[in-house]
């Protein structure tokens, strides 16, 4: 089947377990009965894919309930696969790494240790919603050991297996890697449209100012026309409302452009292989402390620790003057890693995105405000 819509239904029914057959320009299906129940319709019944169903089919052509509901329900599932990496024979680790910025080695480099270790490799849809939509794809690779973010892992070789499934701790651990690797990735990714909501806000503001100045000098001209005391007030009044005006429809621009980000996981894969781990000590002001550093045994990748501040796993990092975090070149601080200083000490507030432009209606005096007030 080459038509996209009945090749989706058919697969999304039988991952749920049902019995799907083509038939003609149409599926015939036996499904399960919570299956049928969460679409709406029978167990046994057809499933019309190219023009208006008959008497005896269920419409499911593009834009049709029944695919809303099913498409609906495989965004909230979105498939979870599981393969292993071949480990390869251990290697050494070069005496270059990890370089310790701010700290020495306390001995020689120990042997290393073999350990199991398990990744999840995230495919994301990003969306940001301003005055329009727009997309982009984001991927995460991360080691469910520690949450640390590390480089995508190369499946080339991997093969299914029957994995665990991932622990309470580990989806935490996974759920809050993610949203910080969303909440870092999101204002390059979408750069573009980013600026363009920056350029919209931009022109509708300095639009804006034109119309108000224009209208309200337009208007104070219609107040020195007019002879009546009574119109002159009434006119003077309608001129005032001017400032409230220019406020609300200040309000609503910003309320319409404002940047609302949002991600879905589209699919992750669950990855098991084997790791060398090396835990080398060294030393910070008189202080003692642990680094591990590890080498995937599938595709020989180094990673170090996660990064205190960022997540991001580290070879070239410093240590804090307190609690020893790990902190990449970006966060260290060139080495001036006090308590204030350091982000794992003192993690600092996350910050929502926004897109700040200048408020050329700020500088603008309607209603008679450069006026004064009016004479009694």
């Amino acid at each position: 089947m080459t038509d996209p819509v009945g090749e989706f239904l058919r697969l999304h029914l039988t991952a749920a377990g049902a019995v799907v057959e083509a038939a003609g320009s149409g599926l015939d299906a036996l499904l399960p009965a919570g299956v049928a129940t969460e679409l709406g319709v029978a167990e046994e019944v057809r499933f019309s894919l190219d023009g208006p169903p008959d008497g005896g089919s269920v419409d499911a052509r593009l834009g049709s309930p029944l695919l809303e509901r099913a498409l609906a329900a495989r965004r909230c599932r979105p498939p979870l696969g599981a393969v292993a990496l071949a480990g390869a024979l251990p290697r050494s680790l070069p005496d270059h790494l990890p370089v310790l910025l701010n700290a020495v080695r306390r001995g020689p480099t120990p042997p290393p240790e073999r350990v199991a270790a398990r990744y999840l490799a995230v495919h994301l849809r990003l969306t940001l919603q301003g005055d329009e939509l727009r997309h982009t794809g984001l991927d995460v690779a991360l080691r469910l050991e520690d949450g640390a973010r590390v480089p995508w892992l190369d499946l080339a070789g991997a093969y299914p297996v029957t994995a665990a499934p991932l622990t309470a701790e580990e989806r935490a651990i996974a759920s809050r890697t993610v949203r910080d690797a969303v909440r870092r990735a999101a204002p390059t990714a979408l750069a573009g449209a980013l600026e363009a909501i920056g350029r919209r806000a931009r022109r509708d503001l300095m639009r804006m100012a034109e119309y108000y100045t224009s209208l309200d000098a337009e208007m104070a001209r219609a107040i020195g026309r007019t002879r009546s005391p009574d119109e002159q007030a009434r006119r003077r009044a309608k001129r005032t409302l001017l400032r409230d005006d220019l406020a609300a429809r200040r309000s609503q621009l910003r309320d319409r452009l404002a940047a609302r980000l949002g991600a879905e996981v589209i699919a992750a894969t669950l990855v098991e292989t084997e790791a060398d781990r090396w835990a080398l000590p060294v030393r910070r002001r008189a202080r003692d402390a642990t680094v591990l550093v590890r080498r995937r045994a599938g595709d020989g990748t180094l990673e170090g620790p996660p990064c205190a501040g960022c997540g991001e796993s580290t070879l070239r990092l410093h240590l804090c003057d307190d609690r020893l975090h790990a902190l990449c070149e970006g966060c260290g601080h060139a080495g001036r890693l006090d308590a204030a200083r350091c982000p794992g000490c003192r993690p600092p507030r996350a910050v929502p995105l926004v897109v700040s432009v200048e408020d050329t209606t700020a500088a603008v005096r309607v209603g008679g405000e450069a006026e004064g007030p009016a004479a009694p």
